[in-house]
Protein backbone atom coordinates (compact mmCIF):
# COMPACT_ATOMS: atom_id res chain seq x y z
CA UNK A 1 0.00 0.00 0.00
CA UNK A 2 1.51 3.31 -1.11
CA UNK A 3 1.04 6.40 1.00
CA UNK A 4 1.13 9.71 -0.80
CA UNK A 5 1.24 13.25 0.51
CA UNK A 6 1.42 16.72 -0.97
CA UNK A 7 4.65 18.51 -1.77
CA UNK A 8 3.69 21.10 0.84
CA UNK A 9 3.43 18.38 3.50
CA UNK A 10 6.87 17.03 2.55
CA UNK A 11 8.39 20.53 2.70
CA UNK A 12 6.92 21.09 6.16
CA UNK A 13 7.33 17.63 7.67
CA UNK A 14 10.70 16.55 6.27
CA UNK A 15 12.45 19.88 5.68
CA UNK A 16 10.77 22.14 8.26
CA UNK A 17 10.55 24.99 5.75
CA UNK A 18 6.86 26.08 5.94
CA UNK A 19 5.92 29.34 7.68
CA UNK A 20 3.10 31.69 8.55
CA UNK A 21 3.41 35.49 8.33
CA UNK A 22 0.74 36.91 10.66
CA UNK A 23 -0.10 40.61 10.76
CA UNK A 24 -2.84 42.99 11.87
CA UNK A 25 -2.70 46.46 10.36
CA UNK A 26 -4.97 49.46 9.83
CA UNK A 27 -3.56 51.17 6.73
CA UNK A 28 -3.65 54.96 7.04
CA UNK A 29 -1.70 57.85 5.54
CA UNK A 30 0.57 59.67 7.97
CA UNK A 31 -0.30 62.93 6.18
CA UNK A 32 -3.94 62.75 4.98
CA UNK A 33 -3.45 65.91 2.87
CA UNK A 34 -1.13 63.88 0.63
CA UNK A 35 -3.33 60.78 0.63
CA UNK A 36 -4.02 59.23 -2.74
CA UNK A 37 -4.20 55.75 -4.19
CA UNK A 38 -3.47 52.40 -2.62
CA UNK A 39 -1.41 52.06 0.54
CA UNK A 40 1.30 49.46 1.20
CA UNK A 41 0.98 47.64 4.53
CA UNK A 42 3.27 44.59 4.12
CA UNK A 43 6.71 44.04 2.58
CA UNK A 44 8.40 40.66 2.03
CA UNK A 45 11.83 40.13 0.47
CA UNK A 46 13.19 36.62 -0.02
CA UNK A 47 16.89 36.43 0.91
CA UNK A 48 17.04 32.62 0.78
CA UNK A 49 18.90 30.88 -2.06
CA UNK A 50 15.78 28.72 -2.44
CA UNK A 51 12.58 30.07 -4.00
CA UNK A 52 9.83 31.20 -1.66
CA UNK A 53 6.40 29.86 -2.62
CA UNK A 54 3.30 31.77 -1.43
CA UNK A 55 0.54 29.21 -0.94
CA UNK A 56 -2.47 30.70 0.82
CA UNK A 57 -3.73 33.88 2.45
CA UNK A 58 -6.39 34.21 5.15
CA UNK A 59 -7.96 37.65 5.48
CA UNK A 60 -10.35 39.18 8.00
CA UNK A 61 -11.59 42.76 8.09
CA UNK A 62 -12.15 44.08 11.61
CA UNK A 63 -14.62 46.60 12.95
CA UNK A 64 -17.27 47.97 10.62
CA UNK A 65 -15.27 47.74 7.40
CA UNK A 66 -17.57 46.75 4.56
CA UNK A 67 -15.20 45.69 1.81
CA UNK A 68 -11.59 45.84 0.76
CA UNK A 69 -9.43 44.98 -2.20
CA UNK A 70 -6.03 43.53 -1.32
CA UNK A 71 -3.48 43.71 -4.12
CA UNK A 72 -0.36 41.54 -4.24
CA UNK A 73 2.47 43.17 -6.18
CA UNK A 74 5.73 41.56 -7.25
CA UNK A 75 9.07 43.08 -8.23
CA UNK A 76 8.52 46.20 -6.12
CA UNK A 77 11.70 48.28 -5.82
CA UNK A 78 13.16 50.63 -3.20
CA UNK A 79 13.88 50.45 0.51
CA UNK A 80 10.89 50.15 2.83
CA UNK A 81 10.33 52.92 5.39
CA UNK A 82 7.79 52.75 8.19
CA UNK A 83 7.42 49.00 8.60
CA UNK A 84 8.15 46.95 11.70
CA UNK A 85 10.00 43.65 11.48
CA UNK A 86 7.77 40.57 11.75
CA UNK A 87 9.22 37.11 12.42
CA UNK A 88 7.26 34.40 10.58
CA UNK A 89 6.38 31.29 12.61
CA UNK A 90 7.69 27.91 11.51
CA UNK A 91 4.75 25.53 11.02
CA UNK A 92 6.83 22.51 12.05
CA UNK A 93 7.26 22.83 15.83
CA UNK A 94 10.15 20.36 15.73
CA UNK A 95 12.15 22.47 13.27
CA UNK A 96 14.68 25.07 14.29
CA UNK A 97 14.64 26.69 10.84
CA UNK A 98 13.98 30.43 10.58
CA UNK A 99 12.53 32.13 7.51
CA UNK A 100 15.20 33.89 5.44
CA UNK A 101 14.04 37.30 4.34
CA UNK A 102 12.93 40.77 5.27
CA UNK A 103 9.38 40.68 6.62
CA UNK A 104 7.72 43.97 7.56
CA UNK A 105 4.25 45.30 8.29
CA UNK A 106 3.04 48.81 8.96
CA UNK A 107 0.12 51.19 8.63
CA UNK A 108 1.96 52.97 5.81
CA UNK A 109 5.12 51.58 4.25
CA UNK A 110 6.80 54.10 1.96
CA UNK A 111 10.10 54.27 0.06
CA UNK A 112 9.00 51.65 -2.46
CA UNK A 113 7.53 51.90 -5.92
CA UNK A 114 6.58 50.04 -9.03
CA UNK A 115 5.88 46.37 -9.25
CA UNK A 116 3.54 44.14 -11.19
CA UNK A 117 0.11 43.34 -9.86
CA UNK A 118 0.06 39.55 -9.46
CA UNK A 119 -3.21 38.94 -7.68
CA UNK A 120 -6.24 40.88 -6.49
CA UNK A 121 -8.39 39.65 -3.61
CA UNK A 122 -11.86 41.03 -3.00
CA UNK A 123 -12.89 40.77 0.65
CA UNK A 124 -16.50 41.25 1.71
CA UNK A 125 -18.02 42.32 5.00
CA UNK A 126 -16.18 42.76 8.28
CA UNK A 127 -15.51 40.19 10.98
CA UNK A 128 -15.66 37.37 8.44
CA UNK A 129 -12.49 35.40 7.78
CA UNK A 130 -11.91 34.26 4.22
CA UNK A 131 -9.27 31.87 2.90
CA UNK A 132 -7.79 32.30 -0.56
CA UNK A 133 -5.70 29.52 -2.03
CA UNK A 134 -3.36 30.91 -4.65
CA UNK A 135 -4.26 28.51 -7.48
CA UNK A 136 -0.85 29.05 -9.04
CA UNK A 137 1.58 29.56 -6.19
CA UNK A 138 3.43 32.87 -6.35
CA UNK A 139 7.12 32.04 -6.69
CA UNK A 140 9.54 34.58 -5.20
CA UNK A 141 13.19 33.96 -6.15
CA UNK A 142 16.09 35.27 -4.05
CA UNK A 143 16.17 39.08 -3.67
CA UNK A 144 12.68 39.51 -5.15
CA UNK A 145 10.02 41.45 -3.28
CA UNK A 146 6.30 40.97 -2.69
CA UNK A 147 4.16 43.76 -1.26
CA UNK A 148 0.55 43.85 -0.04
CA UNK A 149 -1.58 46.93 -0.73
CA UNK A 150 -5.00 48.05 0.50
CA UNK A 151 -7.41 50.16 -1.54
CA UNK A 152 -9.29 51.59 1.46
CA UNK A 153 -7.70 53.31 4.43
CA UNK A 154 -8.64 52.96 8.09
CA UNK A 155 -9.90 49.39 7.73
CA UNK A 156 -8.34 46.90 10.16
CA UNK A 157 -6.90 44.03 8.13
CA UNK A 158 -5.85 40.72 9.70
CA UNK A 159 -3.70 38.50 7.48
CA UNK A 160 -2.16 35.06 7.75
CA UNK A 161 0.05 34.33 4.75
CA UNK A 162 1.29 30.75 4.40
CA UNK A 163 4.51 30.16 2.48
CA UNK A 164 7.40 27.75 2.15
CA UNK A 165 10.85 27.47 0.62
CA UNK A 166 10.97 24.96 -2.18
CA UNK A 167 13.62 24.13 -4.73
CA UNK A 168 11.97 22.85 -7.89
CA UNK A 169 15.05 20.69 -8.59
CA UNK A 170 14.54 18.66 -5.42
CA UNK A 171 10.96 17.67 -6.33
Amino acid sequence: MAITSTVEHQINHKKGEAYSFIIQQTPAYSDPSEAYGDICFAYIKNTNEIDMSLEEIDIRLGGTSQSEIIKILGKTTGSPIGGETITPSNLNLGSGNIADGIFQAGNEITGISGGNELHRIYVGSSNTSETFNLGQDIIVPKNNVITLWATNISAEIDIVLLFNYHDSKSG
